[in-house]
Formats: structure tokens, C-alpha cells, sequence
């Protein structure tokens, strides 16, 4: 744009001015095009990195749903549809000599296996029948039944071992080495107490009140503790910044929460360098794999069992939908693409304890039906369980519904803390 100008200024008699801007326009021309392949390049990476989270989710949902359909084409059960995604189909294929439909749909965030119907109506009599096929599942022994229903979370499972068996292989299990102090790794709040005060991302905190912040684990558990008790009183902070310098500030936490929580608007995590430590053979890697999987299954569950216990307090925010997955997701495949294998298996953990959960319209709420069938030794009426899993699933869309506002809140909020930067 710039060389146009100066030829235009060059006709109007101005040449020799036009000859001495002309590099400075040409540099401008330069770096307007390098900004423009910048942008785009930029817009590329993140259209990637957002592929890749919702390619990564689709493909847990994926073995989910093949966990139930392999259970029961194995067992000779019939299948109707096994798709990926809800809402219109977007493609669909029937292979030969099957009757069931594969399908793939426009919102790709979850996905189904169907059976076929066990009753028809009589076109003669227009009266509701039964059907004896023994390969409906509806007509299947409860072992059976309970067979395909678990199959889904056994093969989530299964994906979760097996993608941390890969991470171990391919890049070691962490080791941490734990250093006094505790890092604040962010400032939830950027008008909370902690950023008031003077508080800063990358901050470490070595004292409170006096009381030096010993090395551990629990650190930051145990001082955030400490701040959500503090009734809204005047803290010391003995803090040393990103670039060594030490400084004491006074941090005064909001108080208080509904629950009685003083709030500083801080997160927390401990200092500590991560090394790597990789498998020396065959046998070592499973060991390392199981005590990386029984860890991760020992967080997943604390972390349900903290929501359940404070649905009132800050660990709902904590809760994501699809949106805020792929939104992980892609953060990840931005920056640290060697956590993907990680991530993979903390969702398929997730996916497959909340599925587990005796609630209707869930495979634990199937199988909560088969249970009781077994016990009983009569099935649960088909209008009972029709009207529960009706109220469920009006239930469910209506906790879809507030994860996607959710996550969109916090995207929103993400941009702006970007576009202050």
C-alpha cells in the first residue's frame, strides 16, 4: 500500500520526497504482509490445536460406545445404530449383511448405541406385542444385559491404562522435588485480594505470618486452607518474585463465603521441579503404569467426591462440559503436546466414573434396574423406566445447558485476560 502512495505524490510533483520515503514504505509493506502471515499462521495453529480436542474427545467417546456395541455383537445381540454425536445425522453407512447403521452427527460430543425395540404394534389389530427374538437385548438373561450395559466404562478403562502405559513409555513418569515456598500459578481474581495486594503470576510465597512454608505435597492445600480460614484477617506474605527479589506484602482475604470461606482470588500449587524417570524394562513399565493409573484414579474420584460434598461452594467451577474438554484439549496441542496421552486418560477416567454412577439415564442407572431385577427376580416395569430416564435426560441437558454457559463464561473470560496482556 505504501509504494501506491508514493507514486501518487511522485504524479503530483513530489518525486525526489517520494525517492527517500520509498524504503520506509517498502519496510512498512514488508512488515504488513509478515503480520498477515503471522495472523493467519496463528488463526492455522489454532484451528489445529482445536481439531485436535475435539478429535480427542470424539475418539473417548468413540471407544466408549464400541465397548457397548463389541459386548454385544459378540454375544449375538443385535444393534441398531451406533453413532458418534447427536442432533441431524450428517453421514451414514449400513455394511453389507448387517442391519446396523453407523452414523456420525453434527454436534460430535457425545454418542449412543441403539437396539432395537422388543415390542411392535399388530398392523391388524393395532394392539402393542412382544417380540421373542432371543437376540434383542431386552430378551437377553441379566448377565447378559449387564455385560453390554458396563462394557462402555470398562473400555474407558481400559483407554486410560493403556494411554498412560504409552506416556510412560514415550516420555517417563514426573518426578517432583519439592522446594520451600508455595508458587501462585494464578490470579483467578484479577481484582481480588492477592492481585490487590500486589501478588503477581510466578510470586512464591515462602511465609505466612512468620511461619515459613515447608516443602511437601500438601503445601499449597494446606496454606490455602489456612487463608480460607482466616475470617477476612490481615495476612503477612514473605514473597520472592520471578526475578529473586523479596518483598513482604499484606494481603487482607474478602470474607466471607455463603460456606464461611475467606477468599483471596489466588491459586496455588507447589513449588517443586518435575524430573522424568523412565521404565528400565518390560516389567518396570507396567509397575510405573499401574502406580500412575492408580494415582490418576485416586484424584478423579477425590475430586467427584469434593464436588458432591461442596455443590455450593468454588469446587462446581471446577466442573467442565464438552466445550471446556476440547477447550483443554487444545490448549494442550498448543503448548504441551507430550500431555496429551495424560489428558486422554483423565477424561476416559471421568467419563467412565460418571457413567458408572447409579443415576438414571447413565449406564449405572441401567444397571441399577438390572440389579434390582436380579434381586427381585421380576424386570422394573417398562413405563417406570421409560418416566425415569425422561426425567433424567430433561435433567441432564439442563446440567449440559450450565457446563456450556460455564464454559463459555470461562473462555470469555480467558480472551479478556488475553487481550489485557
Amino acid at each position: 500500500g505504501g509504494l501506491r502512495v508514493c507514486r501518487r505524490a511522485a504524479k503530483a510533483g513530489e518525486r525526489a520526497r517520494c525517492r527517500r520515503s520509498a524504503p520506509r514504505c517498502a519496510a512498512t509493506g514488508t512488515s504488513g504482509a509478515e503480520a498477515v502471515i503471522a495472523a493467519v499462521s496463528g488463526s492455522l495453529m489454532s484451528a489445529s490445536s482445536t481439531v485436535t480436542g475435539l478429535g480427542l474427545l470424539a475418539f473417548i467417546v468413540l471407544v466408549h460406545e464400541a465397548g457397548h456395541y463389541l459386548a454385544a455383537r459378540l454375544q449375538g445381540i443385535r444393534v441398531k445404530d451406533f453413532s458418534i454425536g447427536f442432533g441431524p445425522k450428517l453421514v451414514g453407512w449400513i455394511p453389507k449383511n448387517s442391519e446396523t447403521q453407523f452414523t456420525l452427527r453434527l454436534l460430535p460430543l457425545g454418542g449412543f448405541v441403539a437396539f432395537p425395540e422388543d415390542r411392535e404394534i399388530d398392523e391388524n389389530t393395532g394392539e402393542e406385542r412382544k417380540l421373542n427374538d432371543p437376540n434383542l437385548l431386552q430378551n437377553r438373561p441379566v448377565r447378559d444385559r449387564a455385560i453390554v450395559i458396563s462394557a462402555g466404562i470398562v473400555a474407558n478403562i481400559v483407554l486410560a491404562y493403556a494411554a498412560i502405559f504409552a506416556s510412560v513409555n514415550i516420555i517417563g513418569v514426573p518426578r517432583f522435588e519439592y522446594k520451600p515456598g508455595v508458587v501462585v500459578s494464578q490470579l483467578s481474581d484479577a481484582k481480588g485480594a492477592g492481585a490487590s495486594a500486589g501478588l503477581k503470576r510466578g510470586d512464591i510465597i515462602l511465609a505466612l505470618d512468620g511461619q515459613a512454608v515447608k516443602p511437601s505435597p500438601d503445601c499449597a492445600k494446606e496454606l490455602a486452607t489456612l487463608i480460607r480460614g482466616s475470617q477476612g484477617r490481615e495476612l503477612l506474605f514473605d514473597v520472592k518474585r520471578s526475578d529473586g527479589e523479596q518483598v513482604a506484602l499484606r494481603v487482607t482475604p474478602r470474607c466471607c463465603t455463603p460456606s464461611g470461606d475467606a477468599v483471596a482470588g489466588i491459586q496455588l500449587s507447589p513449588n517443586a521441579r518435575v524430573g522424568r524417570v523412565m521404565p528400565s524394562n518390560p516389567f518396570d513399565a507396567l509397575a510405573l503404569s499401574s502406580q500412575e493409573f492408580s494415582r490418576l484414579a485416586d484424584q478423579t474420584i477425590g475430586g467427584l467426591v469434593s464436588i458432591v460434598k461442596n455443590t455450593n461452594g468454588d469446587a462446581t467451577k471446577n466442573l467442565s462440559g464438552p466445550v471446556g474438554v476440547i477447550s483443554m484439549g487444545a490448549d494442550l496441542a498448543r503448548n504441551d503436546q507430550t500431555a496429551l496421552l495424560v489428558f486422554m486418560a483423565v477424561i476416559s477416567l471421568n467419563l467412565a466414573l460418571i457413567n458408572a454412577l447409579p443415576l438414571p439415564g447413565l449406564d449405572g442407572g441401567q444397571m441399577a434396574f438390572i440389579l434390582v431385577e436380579a434381586l427381585s427376580g421380576r424386570p422394573v416395569p417398562q413405563r417406570v423406566q421409560e418416566s425415569v430416564n425422561r426425567a433424567a435426560l430433561v435433567l441432564l441437558l439442563l446440567l449440559s445447558g450450565s457446563l456450556l454457559i460455564g464454559d463459555i463464561e470461562k473462555l470469555g473470560s480467558m480472551g479478556n485476560m488475553i487481550d489485557k496482556r
